[in-house]
């Protein structure tokens, strides 16, 4: 049986075959007239003819009745998850291999988690495919279409419309224009309105990428009262590592208002130099943020913090 190899990993020929079967003499009209879009008809009578497995008498009796057992017999990696290897259960597939190592039917099979009495779940996941054509056909359906189909509840089925809208979505998404962070004033236009108005001290990490943009969103890490925060190396440069910042820009506000650096804010961009040198995660600048609209760029008021070895 010529298509016998491609039935598996294919949904939408099985679906194709099944209409095929069910007419004692198929043609491209007859699969059309069932519902088969008609490429999909007129390769399958080719190679059905192709073969000699259908003549302009009809089908074969041998040829068409394994074709049915085959159809009807679930293929081996559609059963149980617990007749499979552990490495070809598709979450630990997943895992070992990759996410792309998945065929169509384990990727349904990972968002539905269950299956439902009698069919497992990697069988209710072929089944869904081989019932509406494949993923194509999947995805045409809305949330009630979904629910509608047998085994699925209003809870999976908006599970697996989320799952297709988020691929749409992405599909026609763009890049967030990442703000290019080179100098003091930048910074201040970032942060002046955050930080201005507080009555307490916080200090906000920037990570920058190799560009000297910013990476993502400014980020908190310590706040205190009046007396000050503790900007520790290891907490800055820990949520910098998370970010695979290439560089970072500290800044802290002054609740006086004054825009001078205190030898505790100096103390503090020593160490943080020091601890960005290690990490391979240079500090850029450490900027002073007061109300009016003033600040103090610590690497422009302290270039020699940035020449100590």
């Amino acid at each position: 049986m010529r298509l016998a190899a491609r039935l598996h990993g294919d949904a939408a020929l099985r679906s194709a075959l099944e209409r095929a079967l069910e007419d004692p003499c198929p043609s491209i009209e007859t699969l059309v007239a069932a519902g088969v879009p008609h490429y999909r008809a007129r390769e399958l009578c080719q190679a059905l003819v192709g073969a000699g497995e259908v003549t302009a008498l009809g089908w074969q009796a041998e040829v068409r009745a394994g074709y049915q057992r085959l159809l009807t017999d679930p293929p081996a990696t559609a059963g149980r998850l617990h007749q499979l290897a552990a490495g070809e259960r598709p979450r630990e597939k997943a895992r070992w291999q990759g996410i792309g190592a998945l065929a169509d039917a384990e990727l349904l099979a990972v968002l539905l988690r269950t299956g439902r009495a009698g069919e497992g779940v990697l069988e209710l996941a072929e089944r869904l495919l081989r019932d509406h054509d494949g993923l194509l056909g999947l995805a045409d359906q809305d949330v009630q279409e979904l629910a509608r189909s047998h085994g699925l509840g209003p809870a999976k089925a908006t599970e697996i419309a989320a799952a297709f809208e988020l691929g749409r979505r992405l599909a026609l998404a763009v890049r967030k224009t990442r703000p290019s962070l080179r100098g003091p004033q930048e910074v201040v236009a970032l942060l002046a309105g955050e930080l201005a108005p507080r009555d307490h001290e916080q200090f906000w990490l920037l990570p920058l990428d190799t560009r000297s943009r910013l990476i993502g969103e400014p980020q908190m890490v310590s706040k205190g009262d009046v007396d000050g925060t503790e900007a520790g190396a290891r907490l800055v440069f820990r949520v910098a590592l998370r970010a695979n910042a290439s560089s970072v820009i500290v800044a802290h506000n002054h609740p006086t208002g004054i825009c001078e650096a205190s030898a505790a804010d100096l103390a503090v961009t020593r160490a943080l130099r020091q601890a960005g040198r290690v990490v391979g995660i240079p500090l850029a600048d450490h900027i002073i943020i007061g109300d009016g609209g003033r600040y103090y760029s610590i690497r422009h008021g302290h270039p020699e913090l940035w020449r100590e070895s």
